[in-house]
C-alpha cells in the first residue's frame, strides 16, 4: 500500500499551529520576506511544505511535522529565555530534579516548535523577549485546546502589580520572579510533578 503523500500546501493559521505563534506573526514573517508564499485566486496565502521546512531549519526550529511523540517515563520540562547564560543556570538546577529532563528555547518562536513537538509537562518562561514575548507566546498557547492546560510559570524580572496582573490575564499558571533560587524552581516543579503524578490538572490561575 501506497504511503500518504505529504501536506504540499499550509495556511497561514496551519503553519501558526505548528510554529507555536499567532496567525499575525507569520503574516508579518511574509511581509518582511521571512517567507515567501503565493496567493490563490481567491486572495488566500498558502505556503508551500518545502519553504516551511527551509524557515524552520534556518531559524533552527525543531520541527518534525505531526508526528506522534514516542511514549515518556521523564517529566519534561521546557525552559525559555533570551538570554543564555540564565538559560545555562536555569536547566542547570533543573536538571538536579530526579525524573526531571530539561529542553530549552531561547525565544518564543523556538518554544513554540518545541511546545508542538514535544509537548512539554511545563514551561518556565521569560516574558522580556524580542520579537515574541511571553505575554504573545502565552495568549497563543491558552487559545489552543493541545495545550491549554500546560503549566506556564513565568520567571521573570517584572514585578510591579499592573505586569503581574497581566500575566495572569493572558494564563500563566504561577510566577517566580528573578532572580530566581533553587528552592524556588524545586517547589514549583515539585508541585506539578506531584499533580501529574496524581493524575489532576492544574487549572490557570
Amino acid at each position: 500500500m501506497d504511503k500518504p503523500a505529504t501536506k504540499k500546501l499550509y495556511t497561514t493559521h496551519e503553519v501558526a499551529k505548528l510554529l507555536g505563534v499567532t496567525p499575525i506573526t507569520v503574516i508579518r514573517w511574509i511581509g518582511s520576506g521571512k517567507f515567501k508564499c503565493y496567493t490563490t485566486v481567491g486572495g488566500h496565502r498558502r505556503i508551500e511544505h518545502e519553504e516551511l521546512s527551509r524557515f524552520a531549519q534556518d531559524y533552527n526550529l525543531p520541527w518534525q511535522g505531526e508526528e506522534e511523540l514516542k511514549q515518556r517515563k521523564h517529566f519534561l520540562v521546557l525552559t525559555v529565555d533570551d538570554e543564555p547564560d540564565l538559560l545555562i543556570i536555569l536547566n542547570d538546577l533543573l536538571s538536579t530534579i530526579p525524573g526531571v529532563k530539561v529542553i530549552e528555547a531561547a525565544n518564543g518562536f523556538s518554544a513554540g516548535a518545541k511546545l508542538v513537538e514535544e509537548q512539554p509537562d511545563l514551561v518556565f518562561l521569560d516574558f522580556l523577549m524580542p520579537e515574541l514575548d511571553g505575554f504573545e507566546f502565552t495568549k497563543f498557547v491558552r487559545q489552543d485546546p493541545r495545550f491549554r492546560d500546560i503549566p506556564i510559570v513565568a520567571v521573570s524580572a517584572l514585578k510591579s502589580d499592573a505586569d503581574i496582573q497581566k500575566m495572569r490575564t493572558c494564563g500563566v499558571t504561577d510566577i517566580i520572579s528573578k532572580p530566581f533560587t533553587m528552592a524556588d524552581l524545586k517547589r514549583v516543579t515539585d508541585h506539578f510533578m506531584n499533580l501529574k503524578y496524581r493524575g489532576n490538572t492544574p487549572k490557570v490561575a
